[in-house]
C-alpha cells in the first residue's frame, strides 16, 4: 500500500505547503501509523532503536535530541514506554503531543489473567487506562492496569488514524485535505487487514498457543486466538522457577502445541520448554522488529504475527 499512501499526498501537494512537520513516535507500529496519515508532507521520527525492549529503554544524546526538536510527539502513553513520559517531563512540559491510548473510544482490556495467560475475554473493555485491573500471580508480582499493547488490535488502530489526521491538522491546518485523504485511505486498509486475518485464523480457535510475554490479549481477544499461557509478564521481566513451573502445568492441562519467541527477548527460556514438552515453536514480533519502517510496517507486522500462528498451529 505504500505506493497508494504516497500518491495521495503527490496528487494533493498542489497547495500551499508549510514547513514539513516532524513528528517524534516511541514504537515503529505508532512511526507506522502516523506514516500512513501523513504521506509526504512531514517526517515520522521513531526515537528507539527498532528491535530493543521498548520496556526498559534509555534514549542516547541524539534521541533525546530528536525529541526536543520535535513539532509533536504521538506515542503510546506513560503506561506502554515509562522511559518517554520521562523524558517528556523534563523536555517537553508544554508540548501539544498525543498519547493514542488516551484517545476516546480506544479499546481496553485487562492483561489475561491466570498461569501467565488466560482464555481471553470476547467483549471489550473500555475502562480508562487509570482503572486498576490488578491480577497477582503466584511470585507475588503485581500485574496491574490494562494491558498497553493495544495496537495489536487493528479497531484501535483505525481509531487512532482518525485522531491522528486530527491531531496533524491543528498543527498544519494547510494539510488538511492530505491528511484526511490518507486517513481514510489507512483506515480502508485496516478494515482489509482485520478481515484477512479474521480468515487467516478461523481454523485455529480451539487450538491454544503459548506466548513469551504477557502482550497479546488484544490480538487474542479481536482475533479469537484462545492464548493459555505467557512466560512472562506484561513488562517481559524474567519469571521465577515457581511461575515456569506452573506454566508448565497449565501447558500440558491445555494442550497448547505451539509456544512463541520474540525477537527483542532471549529464546532461551522458550527453547527450554519446548525441549521439556515437545512443543511446536514459532516467533511473534508485536514490534515489527525486522521489518521496515513506515506506512507498510504496521499492517506486515498485523499479517505476519497471524501467518505465523497459522504455520505453527498446521505443523
Amino acid at each position: 500500500m505504500r505506493l497508494a499512501f504516497s500518491l495521495v499526498s503527490v496528487l494533493l501537494a498542489g497547495a500551499a505547503h508549510a514547513a514539513p512537520l516532524t513528528v517524534a513516535t516511541d514504537l515503529p507500529p505508532v512511526q507506522s501509523l502516523v506514516s500512513m496519515v501523513m504521506g509526504d508532507r512531514g517526517e515520522a521520527v521513531l526515537l528507539m532503536d527498532q528491535g530493543a525492549d521498548p520496556h526498559h529503554f534509555q534514549l542516547r544524546p541524539s534521541q533525546a535530541r530528536n525529541l526536543a526538536n520535535a513539532d509533536t510527539v504521538i506515542w503510546m502513553g506513560p503506561e506502554m514506554t515509562v522511559w518517554l513520559d520521562q523524558a517528556r517531563q523534563s523536555m517537553r512540559t508544554d508540548a501539544n503531543d498525543l498519547a493514542l491510548l488516551e484517545v476516546a473510544d480506544t479499546i481496553h482490556r485487562p492483561y489475561l489473567d491466570h498461569a501467565g495467560g488466560g482464555e481471553h475475554d470476547d467483549h471489550d473493555h473500555q475502562e480508562h487506562m487509570h482503572e486498576d485491573h490488578e491480577a497477582e500471580d503466584h511470585d507475588n508480582h503485581v500485574h496491574t492496569g490494562d494491558d498497553p499493547h493495544a495496537w495489536l488490535d487493528p479497531s484501535n488502530a483505525r481509531i487512532w488514524v482518525d485522531a491522528i489526521e486530527h491531531h496533524l491538522t491543528e498543527l498544519d491546518p494547510e494539510g488538511a485535505a492530505i491528511y484526511a485523504a490518507n486517513a481514510k485511505l489507512a483506515s480502508e486498509t485496516l478494515t482489509a487487514l482485520s478481515d484477512q486475518v479474521v480468515a487467516t485464523l478461523a481454523p485455529y480457535h480451539e487450538q491454544p498457543i503459548v506466548v513469551f510475554h504477557d502482550a497479546y490479549g488484544h490480538f487474542a481477544a479481536r482475533f479469537d486466538v484462545d492464548v493459555a499461557g505467557a512466560i512472562a509478564l506484561g513488562d517481559a521481566a524474567a519469571p521465577s522457577a515457581a511461575h515456569l513451573s506452573e506454566l508448565r502445568d497449565v501447558i500440558a492441562e491445555r494442550g497448547a502445541a505451539c509456544i512463541f519467541a520474540e525477537p527483542q527477548h532471549n529464546p532461551a527460556m522458550v527453547q527450554q520448554i519446548t525441549n521439556d514438552l515437545g512443543l511446536r515453536t514459532g516467533v511473534l514480533d508485536p514490534m515489527g522488529s525486522a521489518l521496515e519502517l513506515g506506512p507498510d510496517l504496521y499492517p506486515a507486522l498485523i499479517r505476519g504475527m497471524a501467518d505465523s500462528i497459522a504455520t505453527c498451529q498446521k505443523g
